[in-house]
């Protein structure tokens, strides 16, 4: 989608990524902490406690709103631990995510969000 929409709206000056977070500590994370530890998501054992926390996307995209190179993301997925190593964020109370595969299956099944960003029009 983001790819699409990318290609759609740059002749508008908008840039649209898809931003993918690892495991976030969301208080409903939090609450159900004991039954996903318990568990495995996609083969993968899960440390709730290595999570993202919920500020961690918040800089990254606070980051992308600051990024000289945005319109270089145009249209693609992108990982908030991929932007955190880009540009050097660190965790607010809890560790950030790493990206290894583990993350990355837990992200696609928890959430993802296409960012549509007219850093012009601000």
């Amino acid at each position: 989608m983001s790819e699409m929409c990318g290609k759609e709206l740059k002749k508008h000056s908008v840039t649209c990524l898809s931003l993918w977070p690892g495991l976030v500590q969301t208080e409903a994370i939090i609450a159900a902490k004991d039954t996903i530890e318990k568990s495995k998501i996609g083969g993968v054992k899960i440390d709730v406690s290595k999570g993202e926390t919920v500020e961690y996307a918040g800089r990254a995209i606070v980051g992308l709103m600051n990024d000289k190179n945005l319109k270089g993301k145009n249209g693609k997925t992108i990982t908030t631990a991929d932007l955190g190593a880009e540009y050097g964020l660190k965790a607010v109370v809890s560790t950030q995510s790493t990206g290894g595969a583990g993350s990355s299956q837990c992200a696609t099944t928890i959430t993802n969000l296409t960012l549509l960003l007219c850093r012009d029009f601000l």
